[in-house]
């Protein structure tokens, strides 16, 4: 395989542009509708938020652990991982508008009457971890390491792109790749965890969890790995990433998605079987909210969505081997990641039953057009595979096989 074969990826341009036109417009109306119901309008921009930061932290993880174990074969559809990982920096702009909306998220900034003597205790005794100038350097820091560790990752690899064949400087750009996600990998696994503790389970900071963060980091794997295998799936167009990956690639990476679908739902039941046999004051509130009324419902999608279908579906070789229908698996478990992430942010606004405000549509449209953009703006003008990198070749003989 020649540089000359791939063709470098231009893109669509309507497509950049409508999704940044869209972006643009959902977060104007997102702001407006704050305007009359300000609550509402927080909850549903941390939901969107939460959605689409998860797609490319998953990313980040997933390409690091590919680089960290040395993995040969998903060499091939490893650019759209790059990319997806090298937007982070953009959300640490799109969290502004969450450490503005603090005191509407957040009842430890200013804890109402209504949690009782009890209640105000244990917010003080989490104060010293539980406060708006902490809360805002743990972001900071997380957001800095995160674009730190993906942009480096993205521009090696880039760079590699432009080498005039496999030198010493490929070879070389390689093992700082991998050098660099040996040592980050758990750090970043960790800053997504307590980030995850910081913006979602502190919505309710009376309850606490130690498998929250495995949990939603498990759901992020799964939601980028779902979105590399409706890309690879559409994009079959020559010298496109999708066209040069075979049958044994797509398995390969269907039985990654069966393995991180089965351990979320691990988590998942793991957390609640403890607190439900435990059944401690300070943890039944949570599931109580997210069990009770229409969003029993909910969590009864999640169960049989997220997990019985996909599982039944990705044990099937056919399924897994064949484009079209792991592209469609993957567009399934996309959507039920948006079902996951409202059940954990959504009840602790409204726990008496389901509310849908259209200011979580209107920014879940707005992020999610922006974070599109910018990964469309990032792969523009770019080959859709690491054409220098020492073992492509050694990938794209996987297919073969």
């Amino acid at each position: 395989m020649t540089v000359d074969v791939l063709a470098r990826w231009e893109g669509d341009r309507r497509i950049r542009v409508g999704s940044l036109a869209a972006g643009v417009l959902g977060l104007v109306a997102t702001g407006a509708g704050a305007a009359t119901a300000p609550r509402d309008a927080a909850y549903g921009y941390l939901f969107a938020f939460a959605y689409w930061l998860s797609l490319c932290l998953g990313a980040l993880i997933i390409l690091a652990a590919f680089h960290a174990s040395r993995a040969r074969w998903p060499t091939v559809l490893r650019r759209p991982l790059e990319v997806m990982a090298a937007c982070c920096p953009l959300f640490a702009v799109l969290f502004v508008p969450v450490a503005l909306a603090m005191p509407q998220l957040f009842p430890w900034v200013s804890p109402p009457p209504d949690l009782g003597s009890h209640g105000h205790h244990l917010l003080e005794h989490k104060r010293p971890y539980l406060n708006v100038p902490f809360f805002l350097a743990r972001a900071a820091v997380y957001f800095g390491i995160w674009g730190a560790v993906a942009w480096l990752l993205y521009r090696w690899s880039v760079r590699q792109d432009a080498e005039a064949g496999i030198s010493a400087t490929s070879v070389r750009l390689t093992q700082r790749q991998r050098r660099l996600s040996a040592g980050a990998l758990p750090v970043l696994v960790l800053c997504l965890s307590f980030a995850s503790l910081d913006w979602m389970m502190s919505l309710e900071p009376l309850w606490k969890s130690t498998v929250y963060g495995l949990y939603v980091g498990c759901g992020a794997v799964v939601a980028a790995l779902s979105t590399v295998a409706v890309l690879a799936a559409v994009w079959r167009g020559p010298g496109q990433f999708g066209a040069l990956m075979g049958p044994h690639h797509f398995r390969r990476l269907g039985t990654l998605l069966l393995a991180f679908v089965c351990l979320w739902a691990y988590c998942g039941y793991s957390q609640f079987m403890l607190m439900w046999v435990a059944s401690l004051p300070e943890e039944v509130p949570w599931y109580r909210a997210r069990l009770d009324g229409g969003w029993r419902w909910w969590a009864v999608l999640l169960a049989v969505g997220h997990f019985a279908v996909p599982f039944f579906l990705l044990l099937v070789r056919r399924v897994k081997q064949h484009p079209r229908s792991l592209g469609m698996v993957a567009v399934w478990l996309l959507l039920m990641r948006g079902v996951d992430v409202y059940w954990l942010v959504m009840p602790a606004l409204h726990p008496r039953g389901v509310f849908l405000h259209w200011t979580g549509l209107t920014a879940w449209v707005g992020v999610g057009g922006l974070t599109v953009a910018a990964c469309w703006a990032l792969a523009r003008g770019g080959y859709t595979v690491p054409v220098r990198d020492p073992f492509l070749l050694h990938s794209l003989q996987v297919a073969e096989r």
